[in-house]
């Protein structure tokens, strides 16, 4: 089975290139070293360097600026599994019973599994089977033996829960080595969930499978979303290499505001400010204010700083080393449904920051993607959750495809906090929405992808009984929305009518999932960090 996966910045891989301690102790040849071992050390440099070159040359491949594994690699995997007994592949079963479940593998390849290393993972249409005994909602079961020499079998026995609706469920799950896939590790278990199992025709009793002919190469990490560091996620386990990923996501950046005024900032905790060139203007303590000024006619930015003057033509960094909540002081979001609240307090670093096309001084706050979606406030506290947790699925996809899509342009953000993109509020948002930052956690990561890559995720708030046809993007078909018919369209009627789908999952509870595949066509709902 075929999972998409992202790339990596060129500039990344160059980084992490010049961080090798190879590269470093080059860096750091003592001068007292001979001229034969000078010659030697070279000499083994030199072959090492053209080697890895010539190897990564061979395994990633140059593309509209970002790095795709190479789908040769796919063929060289040294850790290979065969299937040779699965205790349930079909069953009908009752709402909200529990079954345990057997895997057996066969390891076919070179690599001696460990428990440590080797388990199954759970991809995300598994998720509605967890278990209270899964050990993590994407790892339902260990390795049974401490270790799996080639040649030999490993076992795998995990508990299954059946969904509490009446339906036909498929779960998928795969065998994973440090959470790179092993090829011939894929599972599938679907669970008829019916009120009398009794009164279906059962399926046939659980067979052990003929050796399966070897799977032909496909094309791997083929998700082109040109962000540095979102790389291996928990269902893209179909790429050969393994990468480091935080899990709050890429950093996004969001417009706050544009000023012809000054602009002044003060934070709960210490905090610095640095030019473009990093190098380091000021360290504030905390509490303290500063007011940041652009003079048009110098091109200057200045501000006043303990006994002196601070003037540059850089863009200023504000930094927040103390993991402080910064304070626009001055700044004034207030609602109209309670005058006590003011929308001026931001997690994340700020950017003061002069967009010369636009003549216009920005605010800017980059932060984790994760850490931005807990400050949306396009729901409210009252909406039932299954929609709360979709409209967050959609709204980091929205994102997402944001940030990617500006990433290679001139562009001072990624999103407007404001309806031109998505409702941003920040920190007080966060704190009076527990129930959006719970939707957050719930779905960590989790995105809507079409084909090879992350949807435009559009919503709007009615439709009025139809939404509107997209012809650019195949996954925005039209579709009926019968809680908002005969009512004044409200917005531009493309992809999730909220009003809709918020009486779907009040009256017909449906499930986040449902609720995205029905105004979304054809797409994936998958974790990709």
């Amino acid at each position: 089975m075929q999972k998409p996966l992202s790339s990596l910045w060129l500039v990344e891989l160059n980084k992490r290139v010049k961080e090798n301690k190879i590269y470093q102790t080059a860096k750091r040849s003592d001068s007292n070293i001979n001229l034969f071992g000078h010659i030697l050390f070279s000499f083994i440099l030199v072959i090492f360097v053209s080697s890895g070159l010539r190897l990564l040359e061979g395994a990633l491949t140059k593309e509209s600026g970002a790095l795709s594994m190479n789908s040769a690699l796919a063929a060289e995997l040294s850790d290979k599994a065969a299937l040779t007994f699965q205790s349930h592949s079909s069953i009908n079963i009752k709402p909200n019973e529990a079954i345990t479940a057997t895997l057996t593998f066969k390891n076919t390849g070179t690599t001696t599994w460990t428990q440590k290393s080797v388990y199954l993972k759970s991809l995300s249409t598994a998720l509605t089977f967890k278990h209270k005994f899964w050990p993590d909602p994407y790892l339902p079961a260990k390795l049974q033996k401490t270790s799996v020499a080639p040649g030999e079998t490993g076992t795998f026995k995990f508990a299954l829960q059946s969904p509490s609706k009446y339906n036909s469920y498929t779960g998928e799950f795969v065998l994973v080595n440090n959470n790179m896939m092993i090829a011939g590790g894929e599972v599938a278990i679907t669970m008829n969930v019916v009120e009398d199992p009794s009164k279906v025709n059962q399926p046939a009793p659980a067979v052990t499978p003929e050796p399966a002919a070897p799977a032909p190469a496909l094309n791997v990490c083929n998700l082109k979303l040109n962000i540095a560091g979102l790389t291996t996620g928990l269902d893209n386990v179909s790429c050969v290499e393994k990468f480091s990923i935080n899990n709050q996501g890429p950093n996004i950046r969001v417009g706050i505001f544009n000023t012809e005024n000054a602009i002044t900032i003060k934070s709960s905790a210490a905090w610095q400010v640095y030019d473009k060139a990093e190098m380091l203007l000021a360290s504030v303590p905390a509490e303290q204010a500063v007011t940041f000024f652009y003079i048009k006619s110098k091109g200057e930015y200045a501000f006043d700083f303990i006994d002196r003057t601070v003037r540059t033509s850089s863009d200023l960094n504000i930094k927040n080393f103390g993991r402080g909540i910064f304070s626009i002081v001055g700044y004034n979001d207030i609602p109209t449904w309670n005058k006590t609240i003011n929308y001026n307090q931001f997690k994340g670093d700020l950017k003061v920051s002069y967009y010369a096309p636009k003549g216009r001084v920005w605010l800017i706050n980059t932060l984790p993607l994760e850490e931005y979606l807990k400050g949306i406030k396009e729901t409210s506290e009252e909406n039932p959750l299954e929609y709360q947790r979709a409209m967050t699925i959609a709204a980091r996809t929205y994102a997402l495809y944001h940030v990617n899509k500006f990433a290679v342009e001139n562009s001072p953000f990624d999103v407007y906090n404001d309806e031109r993109d998505q409702v941003y509020k920040g920190y007080v948002a966060e704190q009076i929405m527990p129930k959006q930052v719970g939707a957050v956690a719930d779905t960590n990561g989790v995105v809507l992808t079409y084909d090879t890559g992350v949807i435009i995720a559009f919503y709007s708030a009615r439709s009025g009984g139809q939404t509107v046809d997209s012809k650019k993007y195949p996954y925005l078909k039209s579709v009926e929305t019968p809680y908002t018919k005969n009512k004044t369209q409200y917005g531009h009627g493309v992809g999730i009518d909220q009003q809709d789908a918020k009486a779907r999952a009040e009256k017909l509870g449906w499930t986040y999932d449902r609720i995205l595949k029905y105004y979304y066509s054809g797409i994936n709902i998958e974790k990709i960090y």
